[in-house]
């Protein structure tokens, strides 16, 4: 997973503010509370349309921290058209309630509204407010990777970018939400390897431990995203 360490933002409270006003908070988006995912109710795969929608939020991301507004926009297209498309159609299929999937709607619609003229890390914060959905839906589906790793995507994406904007309660719940999130996931880790488990539990104390403002913290968080990445083939490999 890529860092998102170079996008320019305004750094001020009120942009601050107006990122968490504009995208809201509930169990599974708010990184100051820790979700519980419902048992797979299907055994389909995860569909195509799911896979789309977390790429084209994490694409929106990486497009912000380069400067990249044209790709911005057009990445928002495909996220609104299939957050609200296919995908609303795959999520009925695997049994996902339709307030769930009408607020991965307005999360994306959200996205495609302020993608032409917002601040970058507004941007990049709403787009993680729809990383924040998918562990919920993924867990849906059969598949080989918990949800709680991509939880884990999820809150370590939200600490740096919350970071970036100098959001100081902001970073402490993505880290606590971390800090949960990996103490449940951790015995599931250590069986299949050992090593990546101790490696992912030191950066969950760093993270833990860092200023909240500080660079370092940004640099540990996307350290996180690596190993994440790790994570999710350690459980491929089974």
């Amino acid at each position: 997973m890529m860092a998102v360490t170079g996008i320019s933002f305004v750094a001020s409270t009120v942009v601050a503010a107006i990122v968490v006003a504009g995208c809201g908070g509930d169990s599974a988006g708010d990184p100051g509370t820790t979700s519980t995912h419902p048992q797979t109710t299907s055994r389909l795969p995860v569909p195509r349309s799911l896979g789309t929608v977390e790429s084209s939020a994490e694409d929106i991301i990486d497009y912000a921290r380069a400067g990249k507004r044209g790709k911005v926009i057009a990445a928002a297209r495909v996220l609104d058209s299939t957050a609200r498309g296919r995908a609303a159609m795959d999520l009925r299929k695997g049994g996902v309630p339709e307030d769930r999937i009408a607020l991965l709607a307005g999360r994306a619609t959200l996205v495609k509204g302020i993608a032409r003229r917002a601040e970058p890390v507004r941007i990049s914060l709403a787009a993680n407010q729809v990383s924040a959905l998918m562990p919920e839906f993924y867990a849906r589906f059969a598949d080989e990777v918990p949800p709680e790793v991509l939880k884990l995507d999820y809150l370590d994406r939200e600490a740096e970018l919350r970071s970036l904007a100098r959001d100081k309660a902001g970073v402490g719940g993505a880290t606590a939400g971390l800090a949960a999130t990996w103490a449940a996931l951790r015995p599931r880790v250590s069986k299949i390897d050992r090593r990546l488990s101790l490696r992912f539990a030191r950066h969950v104390a760093a993270m833990a431990r860092l200023s909240p403002s500080s660079p370092a913290l940004r640099k540990e968080a996307a350290t996180g995203l690596a190993l994440v990445d790790r994570l999710e083939r350690a459980f491929r490999r089974g």
